[in-house]
């Protein structure tokens, strides 16, 4: 019988039918055992169980019960639920008590341990899509983002992405405050290009697109460090296809980095924004794509010749572009 029970935690073994109660009872066991290893181990079944019984009932309790493991135990187990919760993502709706998961994991964050209340932030932008206008934990990013611990910060960056996925409101609050701390003589090139990143997420709406362009188009001057500039691109090349009226401006840019910056990784990055752009074909100036032959004839590097040929083949899908180019 004891080899029996084993069994259901032995994924290469036949699990044997159970139903949810006698299997959310079998996870229980581990997660009150005294023993560390036998508590991760439990924790880890949790998206698999989800998976075979995706019931409202069962996802709640469990939740619940992840979340009192979360509260009173250690760093290392808090990272395995934050794990569960980023890996069932898509069970998050079925917790019932939200208010009761959001108290246990919350209540984290008054923790004196940075680490622990890094873990707090992240889990929350975990389940960010179930608690999108929550006040108090809006506040707890803030606070986070202004902590003097790294890891804390990072913790803060993260959560402030998924928030602002699933909410316009806070979106707006934050996008002046990442806006300063990108600005900021004293931000790294690592903690700027995470911030950049940020920034991609909190552009909604015309006017502040055009601000958070403006502000990412004078990064490229400003901070010239590799990672700094790649991570604009990037974040450009994204707001401009979101919100397609910039397409030709970032065309140009893109064209401009792609032939004169002397940096493999930027010139690669920029090759990569035009092959996201030639989605929009119909909206590149006729110049651009004479360019972009120019670019290709004129490369060093085979794989940039290569992105510049797989840029063209997308292009000349589009009707508009074959007729403009065939009259030059």
């Amino acid at each position: 019988m004891i080899g029996v029970r084993l069994n259901t935690f032995n994924d290469n073994s036949g699990e044997p039918e159970q139903d949810a109660n006698s299997a959310l009872t079998e996870l229980d066991k581990g997660l009150r055992s005294g023993k560390v290893g036998e508590q991760c181990e439990a924790i880890v079944r949790f998206p698999r169980l989800f998976e075979k019984y995706p019931f409202p009932i069962l996802i709640n309790s469990s939740f619940l019960k992840l979340a009192d493991v979360f509260r009173m135990g250690n760093n290392f187990l808090r990272l395995w639920v934050l794990r569960v919760c980023q890996q069932s993502e898509k069970h998050l709706d079925k917790i019932l008590n939200v208010d009761e998961f959001l108290r246990r994991i919350y209540s984290v964050l008054h923790s004196n341990d940075p680490v622990a209340r890094a873990l707090a932030l992240r889990t929350l932008g975990a389940v960010a899509g179930i608690i999108p206008e929550r006040q108090n934990v809006h506040h707890a990013i803030r606070r986070g983002l202004e902590s003097h611990d790294n890891v804390e910060v990072d913790a803060a960056i993260y959560a402030t992405t998924r928030f602002a996925a699933h909410s316009n409101s806070f979106a707006m609050a934050m996008c002046n405050k990442l806006s300063d701390m990108v600005e900021c003589e004293s931000t790294g090139a690592e903690r700027r290009a995470k911030l950049v990143r940020a920034l991609r997420t909190v552009h909604g709406g015309a006017v502040r697109a055009q601000g958070v362009l403006k502000l990412l188009r004078s990064l490229l001057e400003r901070f010239p460090s590799s990672s700094s500039v790649r991570a604009a691109i990037t974040a450009l090349t994204a707001i401009a296809a979101d919100t397609v009226v910039h397409v030709p401006d970032q065309v140009e840019l893109l064209l401009n980095l792609a032939m004169n910056d002397a940096r493999s990784a930027v010139r690669r990055a920029a090759l990569l924004g035009l092959k996201k752009l030639a989605e929009h074909a119909a909206l590149w100036p006729a110049e651009c794509i004479q360019n972009l032959v120019h670019a290709a004839t004129d490369a060093q590097d085979p794989e940039h010749t290569m992105l510049c040929l797989q840029v063209m083949q997308i292009l000349v899908r589009c009707p508009a572009v074959c007729a403009a180019t065939s009259s030059v």
